[in-house]
């Protein structure tokens, strides 16, 4: 059986937000949330968001993922 259409695209998608990269959710149809009732995933470089976007998508569905996002601070 072949399948005809677009390839099946994972749940998290990297791309540009009004400041910085973004790991988009498509099923919250927003930022993904690092952790449950943690940070969004937004203001980062693109090498922090496709890291970060990697490790969602290859998590089991209650660990968390450590990745340093940008703070006031720095």
């Amino acid at each position: 059986m072949e399948f005809v259409g677009r390839p099946m695209r994972g749940r998290f998608l990297v791309r540009r937000g009004s400041t910085g990269w973004m790991v988009y959710d498509d099923e919250l149809k927003g930022p993904a949330q690092i952790r449950k009732n943690g940070p969004f995933a937004e203001n980062l470089t693109k090498e922090q968001a496709d890291i970060l976007a990697e490790g969602l998508a290859n998590k089991p569905a209650m660990s968390a993922v450590s990745v340093r996002t940008p703070t006031a601070e720095n």
